[in-house]
């Protein structure tokens, strides 16, 4: 199915996109908007596209996360280790301390993938569009995923 609307199917095909969020605990939410800024920027996207914000389940409380989120009026969720895991073999980059703390390549990328993933209606598999970025103490990845939807 093209971007335009299938032959009689009611469905329209686009695509979502995700950033993946990282941060050191207590990291300022200037840090991760500013990462976030960088990711946006280097991939060519708007945050107007941006469908919502993920990291881990264990970072979902941080307050810098959780502040950047009601700022950038977007969602912020977590998720398992086990889907992150499950999203390593996508990761571009490798972080020692990730790895050896968590067992992850790294955390935003991952957080990305399984949040691409996860969205409603994702049809296919997720990929990134770029390697992580960092600002200070803070990661960002994005990702995006074809998605289905009904046409009005």
């Amino acid at each position: 199915m093209s971007a335009a609307q299938g032959a009689g199917s009611g469905l329209v095909a686009g695509s979502g996109l995700v950033a993946g969020l990282g941060c050191r605990a207590g990291c300022p939410v200037e840090q991760v908007l500013e990462v976030l800024q960088q990711a946006l920027a280097a991939g060519g996207r708007e945050l107007s596209e941006l469908q919502a914000l993920y990291t881990a389940d264990f970072k979902q409380h941080e307050p810098g996360l959780q502040r950047a989120a009601q700022l950038l009026h977007k969602p912020l969720f977590g998720s398992a280790l086990e889907q992150l895991r499950a999203q390593a073999a996508g990761a571009l980059t490798r972080s020692t301390h990730t790895l050896q703390r968590f067992g992850l390549p790294s955390l935003a990328e991952t957080a990305a993938l399984a949040g691409a993933a996860a969205l409603p209606h994702a049809h296919g598999p997720a990929r990134l569009l770029g390697a992580r970025r960092s600002a200070g103490a803070a990661t960002c990845a994005l990702a995006e995923v074809a998605v289905e939807s009904c046409a009005p």
